[in-house]
């Protein structure tokens, strides 16, 4: 869903739902529930898929939180260093830190899927939603 939603809305992530576009990718699926100016929400599922050899890193804070499986991070910065989420648990990403995320184990059969929730800090040169361009000094909060 692009823009602020003008009634309340239920998805069925789980089943695959989405407000907006489903995209299938070799490492996942994402289908985007809200897409605007402050925030962006999507579930990924991750089954039987490879896993990305890139990493993912966001300009913002990125939270994701396990609603279906369990989902293995690794960090870029810290190789050492993966997590292992199940159903319920909640990652809170700070801006650019890059990882990657896989179903695991990687032969189960129950998907892992997720919502990933961006909150967007007004920045100049954002549009805001009626078209306008949102100077500098309106996008910092008082």
């Amino acid at each position: 869903m692009r823009g602020e939603p003008s009634a309340p809305v239920v998805l069925r992530a789980l089943e695959g739902e989405a407000a907006g576009e489903v995209r299938a990718t070799p490492y996942g699926s994402v289908g985007t529930i809200l897409d605007c100016d402050s925030t962006e929400v999507v579930w990924v599922c991750k089954q039987d898929e490879d896993i990305d050899p890139g990493w993912f890193s966001q300009p913002d804070t990125d939270v994701l939180c396990v609603v279906a499986g369990r989902l293995r991070v690794e960090f870029k910065a810290e190789p050492s260093t993966t997590l292992t989420l199940r159903r319920g648990d909640v990652l809170v990403l700070p801006p650019d830190t890059a990882c990657r995320a896989y179903r695991w184990p990687r032969d189960s059969e129950q998907a892992a899927v997720f919502l990933a929730v961006t909150a967007r800090p007004v920045r100049a040169g954002r549009t805001a939603s009626d078209g306008h361009a949102v100077p500098l000094a309106e996008s910092r909060p008082g």
